[in-house]
């Protein structure tokens, strides 16, 4: 695929109009359909509310609980399809469960007392919750808007719960020697990737945004071939590989760019970069 940016005017149009094939639009939130200051600005509103006139299917892929998505689903006027906890659950447009999947306590066990041999906070991600052992006003900025906040409980408590997502936030350096650590016990069947710099997630081996995007689009009886995807973090790779027509944000990390690197690009996140996009190409 061509950079729109990068082909000259007769070669754009040709590539804008291989676009009309697109049905189905996923948006990750954090750093693409969120701005820095974590809402969705009007333009982006604006621009989706456009999308679901024309008909075409939407779908919010992200890290984040599904819990701290209802408040913008309600601004986007619900019967959007959601991928949360980077795929663990998948919810339909009525907001039904149609999967879930876990981690096993046995990565409780082995990875939740690692947290405390680095200087890193434990979080995690329940069927209801966002628990962690240690309060951090840092986490909280971004979900002013939506109201969703971690309870603190012990670690001998938080071991015994199971989880869909385990989540460490730090600095990257500390986290980095983290996760070589936890790649030294091979048996774990986990998923690591890093949402963003200071963001380190764990699910269950096979659980990804493009998993999930799979599952979804099967009983929504659409096709991956004719979807589009927005992102900006590696969390977002496996949706990429998954999609026909990737999108990365430009205040995307260079190693997604790089893994990337045919892939359209859009503006960065802040202001409104999809919505830029979108009346540039797609309304």
């Amino acid at each position: 695929m061509t950079l729109l940016t990068d082909i000259e005017p007769a070669a754009a149009l040709q590539n804008i109009a291989a676009l009309d094939e697109v049905n189905t639009f996923v948006f990750d939130m954090d750093g693409t359909l969120l701005n820095d200051e974590h809402v969705i600005s009007p333009q982006n509103l604006r621009a989706l509310h456009a999308l679901r006139e024309r008909g075409f299917n939407l779908v919010i892929a992200t890290g984040r609980h599904v819990n701290d998505v209802q408040f913008h689903l309600q601004q986007l006027g619900g019967d959007i399809a959601t991928i949360t906890c980077n795929g663990a659950n998948i919810h339909d447009r009525s907001g039904k469960l149609i999967y879930r999947e876990g981690l096993p306590l046995l990565v409780n066990e082995t990875l939740l007392p690692l947290a405390a041999q680095f200087n890193v906070n434990l979080n995690m991600f329940t069927d209801s919750e966002w628990l962690t052992i240690a309060p951090c006003e840092a986490m909280l900025d971004a979900h002013e808007q939506t109201q969703f906040f971690y309870r603190q409980i012990d670690l001998q408590e938080m071991i015994a719960t199971p989880a869909l997502k385990i989540l460490f936030y730090g600095e990257n350096a500390e986290l980095q020697k983290l996760k070589a650590q936890i790649l030294k016990n091979h048996s774990l069947e986990i998923n690591l990737t890093f949402s963003d710099d200071c963001y380190l997630e764990v699910m269950q081996n096979n659980i990804s945004k493009g998993h999930a995007l799979k599952v979804l689009l099967e009983k929504l009886s659409l096709s991956v071939d004719k979807a589009m995807a927005f992102g900006d973090g590696l969390n977002d790779v496996e949706l990429f590989r998954t999609v026909a027509h990737p999108v990365v944000m430009e205040n995307a990390g260079n190693t997604l760019k790089q893994l990337f690197p045919d892939a359209h690009r859009a503006q960065k996140n802040h202001p409104d970069g999809v919505a830029k996009f979108l009346f540039d190409y797609i309304l």
